[in-house]
């Protein structure tokens, strides 16, 4: 009996058939596949990729090439999300991509995507930014994150937190030596080289089915306490009796409780209950648990994501970003803080600002908003995860519910005073700056446009000084 070999993608620039025999070489533009793209340059990038992967990988592999990005090395994400769907359609089972985003309005069509690579068995290894930027799709759960990194006394590969990686694999390597065309090069240190030497690695240790659970837990020294960072992952969530809680803006698809045998469609279990936590484990869902307890369960197979994974990912933060002086901070209050909130940060959007937002509420992040854990009772942790965040993410506007806070330790936990407040109420908006206090009708898009002209006028005055 055969063994199958394991099919791997790079999505790239094009790899030369010259330099590595490919199993299938495409190319994508206008959003369609062109067969038989044999056109690259012995020296693109995604050779020299393969070429890495091929020097190292111990399994019987096939090699195929999807290439997105231009001659200057440019691409669009419509491109890679069809590169994502032709390695679903020709049975792909691991995918190197050295290239990613950081425009925060790519995010979501990514992930859409991720997704369904993942629903699909693909192990995708992506390459963060060099400059440390979350990148898209490598900042995403179902996305085996890459960075290089020199650490005395480590070689090889290693599994960590970082706040803005997730759960990242570091490669410690570094360069690497390859031949094109004859001749020995050796590449630059980089994260965009040390993906395809974690893919490799990946390659030597891949089983069909394995998840990229299982895969940070082998490179790390021993299962990690908590798999996720962010609710990412959900296809589909299951809500145990607290289906009023959930919202219709919920960042996943919600199985109604009319569709026969909801449990068998959906991936995730969202519950209050604690105790229900080891059963739907055992069932093999996913969890995402509001209540107030702090958990902490382990699971090598599934995610579980509660208020305990925020605490600490917040306190494996390390970092003291300062650099966030001139970001605009928005505090909203009032019976309607959630919907402005989220109307807000979704008209910002549109607009191109990049808003990021906060609450102290853990039904929240079901809405998308970072939630923020009160049991944290060191500020400067909260502040540092916050700036890190901003920073990290490149936002433009932070936006902060603090209903249940007062004014004052909000303004604490950002060190940052309020450069608007907005309170909100049934049928109207009072928005207070320094240029006064208007009351508006309820409106988003009312509120959204009096804070642009106030940014732009605060904007116009620090120019002139």
């Amino acid at each position: 009996m055969s063994i199958k070999k394991i099919h791997v993608c790079i999505i790239d620039d094009g790899v030369c058939e010259d330099e590595i025999c490919t199993f299938k070489n495409v190319q994508i533009g206008n959003d369609k596949v062109i067969n038989t793209f044999n056109v690259c340059k012995k020296n693109s990038h995604g050779t020299g990729c393969a070429k890495v992967i091929a020097k190292h990988a111990e399994k019987d592999i096939l090699i195929s090439s999807v290439s997105i990005l231009n001659r200057q090395c440019k691409g669009n994400v419509q491109s890679l999300c069809t590169a994502f769907e032709w390695c679903i359609e020709n049975d792909v089972d691991i995918i190197n991509l050295s290239l990613g985003s950081v425009f925060f309005k790519d995010k979501e069509l990514l992930l859409n995507a991720v997704n369904h690579c993942a629903e699909n068995g693909i192990v995708i290894i992506g390459a963060t930014s060099n400059d440390g930027y979350v990148t898209y799709p490598a900042s995403f759960t179902n996305v085996l994150c890459v960075r290089s990194f020199e650490k005395k006394g480590v070689k090889g590969c290693v599994a960590r937190y970082d706040t803005n990686l997730g759960f990242g694999l570091f490669e410690t390597q570094g360069s690497e030596k390859i031949y094109i065309n004859g001749i020995e090069k050796t590449t630059s240190w980089c994260n965009s080289v040390a993906a395809p030497q974690i893919t490799a690695k990946i390659i030597n240790v891949y089983e069909k089915g394995i998840s990229p659970i299982a895969i940070r837990n082998m490179f790390g020294n021993e299962l990690l306490k908590i798999n996720c960072f962010g609710i990412d992952w959900v296809s589909k969530a299951y809500v145990q009796n607290i289906s009023e809680l959930i919202p219709e803006w919920c960042v996943c698809k919600i199985i109604n409780k009319e569709v026969e045998m909801p449990l068998d469609i959906a991936d995730t279990v969202i519950t209050q209950k604690a105790d229900d936590i080891k059963r739907w484990l055992e069932a093999g869902k996913n969890i995402i648990y509001i209540g107030d307890d702090v958990i902490d369960y382990a699971s090598s197979d599934s995610y579980v994501w509660s208020k305990y994974n925020r605490i600490q990912q917040i306190h494996y933060n390390q970092i003291a970003q300062q650099g966030i002086s001139g970001v605009p901070v928005i505090f909203i209050k009032g019976v309607c803080a959630l919907k402005y909130i989220y109307g807000l940060e979704k008209m910002f959007k549109e607009k191109d600002y990049h808003a990021y937002s906060i609450s102290h509420s853990i039904l929240y992040e079901l809405y998308g908003i970072t939630y923020i854990p009160t049991e944290i009772p060191d500020v400067d942790e909260i502040s540092n995860f916050i700036r890190n965040e901003l920073h990290y993410k490149l936002g433009d506007i932070l936006l902060y519910d603090i209903s249940g806070i007062d004014e004052k330790s909000a303004a604490k936990n950002v060190k940052l005073s309020p450069d608007i407040i907005l309170d909100t109420a049934e049928k109207n908006v009072t928005i207070s700056s320094e240029y006064g206090s208007r009351t508006v009708a309820d409106s988003i898009e009312s509120v959204g446009n009096y804070i642009i002209e106030l940014l732009e006028e605060e904007g116009r005055e620090n120019d002139e000084q």
